[in-house]
């Protein structure tokens, strides 16, 4: 039984009295600190890794398009294959973490994906590039969103928020690094003996090579304590939590104050009418998801992330290209992106292929991606709640978006294009909801079936701009505005901070 303090004898000595207490209350006391920074750079560095891995496309095939002789329809199917990937995959890696543990699911996925990504570059033609990624891609489902939940179930709850929203601000410099990382490697020749070896190919393994790393440094992971709580395994939960308590503080394991763990509602449900009698079974269904109150938030959350990654792993994947067209284009003549991706031959020259990428599209990429990822470190840390957070990404987005369309300054359309993004703003505050919204033991699959919404949005969003952009560019632009405002009305019924918090 707790003990309470205030009840303390007058004889007692002056120290920490031991008590037993639930989950919340004893992650509260181990503190936040040392451990959880430690645990939220690892987690940030998976995703940047999958980040990395899943939008390295944008640069890739435009510079390997000579060399792997890629058909331009083709380019939005072969850009959308590491969403496709995760869509195949997503639940099926959600239920084996809640099923397995955060810790190998996570090691084991991210070291096969990276493993398969590096096996890509050494492929001599297009289909052995294209196996190798679709394989790679059925393992890039965990790398690319657990990471969210496993960060936020190390962190009291206190502090839970802020430190998805820093994970996710940072998480943005990750896209900032793409441009650079390609800035930095095509450019350059690379010749080992009479040995060629292209550019891109080296692009494709540095893109590939942080999975491996994260899946060492993962080797270093503790297990979630919601999880091994949601399995009955108290003591070794409360061995973690002496572990985090000591990291943290510097004292001995033996001073936490916490001797045994309580069994609560945080561990495994909210109460509602259908999941009191699941509770009684020992164990959440999955189709748990599609009865209410889950069905609500799975759709909305779904929906807002399809819209967000329809833009960030859709349209803007095709920013650099289409930018390094309009750089490209010697007209002096004053002309909308649209004008110059409807003329001829606006990709390829009279004497041959060309895959070059100009000095000036790197230049623009990386600027903007610089800025507009410190804005979203800046609003990440600020105190705007995430509400209003994802109402006024989804507007000035939606505002870029006309803007890159409308304008017949190429710079300016180089810079609003780029700005798209800003979506990527909005990962963290709908995982944050995903997190909260749903409890231990469906957290893993909701967060992945939320992301799966995302992936779908992905390869919708790719295709979509691969096949649409060069014959109906202006109405493909109006319509992934249209779908960010009805995502901004939409985030009006997501429900306030203050209000999620008391439900829990």
């Amino acid at each position: 039984m707790a003990q309470n303090k205030d009840e303390l004898p007058l004889n007692q000595p002056l120290e920490k009295i031991k008590m037993e207490t639930d989950l919340e209350k004893a992650m509260d006391l181990a503190g936040a600190g040392k451990f959880q920074f430690a645990h939220c750079a690892l987690m940030v560095a998976t995703l940047s890794a999958a980040i990395l891995e899943i939008i390295g496309s944008s640069y890739i095939l435009p510079a390997a398009s000579c060399d792997l002789d890629i058909p331009d329809h083709l380019r939005g199917i072969i850009t959308s294959i590491p969403n496709i990937g995760i869509i195949l995959t997503a639940t099926l890696w959600g239920r084996a973490a809640d099923n397995l543990g955060r810790k190998p699911v996570l090691l084991l996925s991210t070291a096969i994906a990276g493993i398969f990504g590096m096996m890509a570059s050494l492929m001599p033609n297009l289909l052995g590039y294209v196996i190798c990624k679709s394989l790679g891609s059925l393992f890039l489902s965990c790398p690319s969103s657990l990471g969210f939940a496993y960060a936020g179930e190390m962190v009291p709850l206190r502090r839970r928020d802020f430190a998805l929203l820093l994970c996710n601000g940072i998480l943005m410099f990750a896209s900032a690094a793409c441009p650079i990382i390609a800035w930095a490697i095509l450019p350059h020749n690379y010749d080992i003996g009479s040995l060629h070896i292209q550019p891109w190919r080296c692009l494709t393994a540095a893109n590939s090579l942080p999975l491996v790393f994260a899946a060492l440094w993962l080797t270093r992971a503790k297990e979630s304590p919601k999880f091994l709580m949601t399995k009955g395994k108290k003591t070794q939960a409360l061995e973690i939590l002496r572990h985090i308590y000591s990291t943290n503080s510097g004292n001995d394991k033996e001073k936490y104050e916490v001797i045994s763990l309580q069994s609560s509602l945080e561990d495994g449900d909210r109460p509602n009418d259908n999941c009191e009698n699941e509770k009684k079974s020992g164990q959440l269904s999955a189709l748990a998801l599609l009865r209410p109150p889950h069905l609500k938030w799975l759709a909305l959350t779904g929906f807002l992330m399809f819209g967000l990654f329809s833009l960030l792993n859709g349209l803007f994947l095709f920013a650099p290209s289409t930018i390094n067209t309009m750089l490209k284009d010697k007209s002096d003549e004053s002309m909308t992106v649209c004008t110059i991706m409807n003329m001829p031959n606006n990709e390829t020259s009279s004497k041959g292929c060309n895959d070059g990428i100009s000095s000036g599209t790197f230049t623009i990429t990386i600027i903007t991606s610089l800025v507009y990822s410190t804005l979203v470190m800046l609003i990440s840390l600020s105190p705007i709640n995430k509400k209003i957070q994802l109402i006024g990404m989804f507007t000035v987005v939606a505002t870029t978006c006309l803007i890159s369309v409308l304008t017949r300054n190429r710079i300016v359309a180089g810079i609003s294009m780029s700005a798209l993004q800003v979506t990527g703003l909005g990962i963290g505050p709908l995982t944050a909801y995903a997190v909260q919204l749903f409890p231990t033991n469906l957290r893993g699959t909701a967060v992945g079936a939320v992301m799966m919404f995302g992936r779908v949005g992905s390869v919708s969003g790719a295709n979509a701009a691969g096949i649409f952009l060069a014959g109906a560019c202006t109405a493909t632009f109006y319509g992934f505005a249209a779908i960010l405002i009805v995502c901004a009305a939409l985030s009006f019924v997501l429900p306030s901070d203050n209000k999620v918090s008391s439900e829990r």
